[in-house]
This record gives structure tokens, sequence and C-alpha cells, in this order.
């Protein structure tokens, strides 16, 4: 299972949100069924942060949304922002050769 999610972050509140995603990237490695978990700034625009996740299961997914520490950050990293995360469950489709055609 993969979640990408965009997050776009308030100029002047940045660091402040970019400190809560990276406790967020932490703690979720300890996270059972986490495989990925990585944040990246978009180059063309620095505020606009994406994480790339990858879970071994749904059942991952449902605890990790569930942990204290993920239901307190998104408490916070709400005014951090300019808009609500935008959230996205995709599926790879396995289109070309071994390894290539998907996320690791």
């Amino acid at each position: 299972m993969i979640v990408i999610s965009t997050l776009r972050l308030r100029a002047e509140r940045a660091d402040e949100a970019r400190k809560v995603i990276a406790s967020v990237v932490s703690q979720t490695h300890e996270d059972a069924g986490c495989l990925t978990y990585a944040a990246h700034e978009d180059a063309a625009d620095p505020l606009t942060m994406v994480l790339v996740e990858k879970w071994a299961s749904q059942q991952a997914i449902d605890e990790h949304s569930q942990a204290p520490f993920l239901t307190e950050a998104m408490s916070r990293v709400g005014e951090l922002l300019t808009a609500e995360p935008e959230i996205r469950v995709i599926t790879p489709l396995g289109y070309g050769t071994g390894d290539k055609a998907a996320l690791r």
C-alpha cells in the first residue's frame, strides 16, 4: 500500500511545520508495517512537502492513523498549513521491468 501526502506550509511558520513533520517521520519509522516513510520538498516550491509512504497492509495504515503521536501532530500542524493535507492512496500498476516498476 502506497500513500502520497501533500502538505502546503505557511511561509511564516514553515520552520515550525518542518520540525513537526520531522518528528512524525522519526516516530513513524518505529511503526510496525511501515516500509517507507520519507519527506520530500518540492524543488519548484519549498513550501510544498510531499510524504511518500509504503505500508505492509491496510491494517498498518489504519493503526498508524490512530497513533497518539500522529493525532497530536495533526492537531498542531493544521494551523501551520495553508490548506488541508491532500492524501492519496495509490496502487502500483507494475508496468515495466522488475524493481523499476514500483517504489521500493
